[in-house]
């Protein structure tokens, strides 16, 4: 019986372990998924003030820029980077659309691409009869930094269904190898930028597809693919935000057409 009782013991101490460590590990990471970059909503808002011919509409789970004055060329769906508020990446968004592309733009679980890879899905059951419009259109996955990184898993876990016809990273990379697919692949990076691992970036590259193109952006940094202010150790810039931002967006639209 004392044995038992021993036994029993050490059972409910191993367990009562497991349980508070559990409990520390999901404080840290409230802690620190609490610890994000916000919008910046007036910069944002300048740039949503240019953009007269852009439809805006959101839920919770996402917000939708619809070009209105033309047709669309093609529809991106972008998954923001880690711990970005996810509407920091309006701005891009808007310029997109004035180009003429329909542009998805989903909320993240705790500002983390990671906990919802499967975004573009939930979009597709919520609003089957509005994808049914524009499944005939080229589908685009776009992240920004670790948002790409996941885009990239998606996509690497969808390949057989061929429903997308690249993927757009800026300031990211891939861990999944593309190079015998026919998917196309545009990555894009600031030349001052400070935060993108440039090792992981460099042999990602093995993974590009045949058909890749690489594009620097002189004098542009991480932060700038967004509208958050300048993320911790990033470079000094050298362009504006706007700058930054127009010049990703024409490089995308030439991309995307060409």
């Amino acid at each position: 019986m004392k044995k038992q009782n021993k036994a029993k013991k050490v059972v409910f101490s191993i367990f009562g372990a497991i349980v508070l460590m559990i409990i520390v590990g999901a404080i840290a990471f409230k802690i620190y998924s609490n610890n994000y970059y916000k919008a910046d909503t007036e910069t944002i808002s300048d740039i949503a003030d240019e953009a007269d011919d852009v439809g805006y509409y959101y839920d919770d789970d996402m917000s939708v820029f619809v070009p209105l004055e033309e047709g669309v060329k093609a529809v991106i769906v972008f998954y923001p980077g880690g711990k970005v508020e996810f509407n920091a990446y309006s701005g891009l968004m808007y310029e997109l659309a004035e180009k003429g592309y329909l542009c998805l733009l989903p909320r993240m679980p705790e500002n983390i691409a990671f906990l919802r890879v499967n975004a573009v899905d939930l979009i597709k059951e919520r609003y089957p009869d509005r994808v049914q419009q524009y499944e005939n259109l080229d589908w685009y996955l776009a992240g920004h930094s670790l948002g790409g990184v996941a885009a990239c898993q998606y996509l690497g876990e969808h390949l057989d269904e061929d429903e997308y016809k690249g993927i757009i990273l800026c300031a990211s990379y891939t861990t999944v190898d593309f190079s015998d697919t026919d998917l196309r692949l545009l990555s894009i990076y600031g030349s001052e930028d400070k935060v993108l691992k440039m090792d992981a970036y460099e042999e990602s590259k093995s993974f590009w597809p045949k058909e890749a193109t690489e594009y620097i952006i002189e004098g542009g940094i991480h932060s700038y693919f967004g509208n958050y202010g300048i993320q911790d150790g990033d470079g000094e810039p050298k362009i504006t935000v706007y700058e930054q931002l127009e010049e990703a967006t024409e490089v995308i639209d030439e991309w995307c057409i060409g």
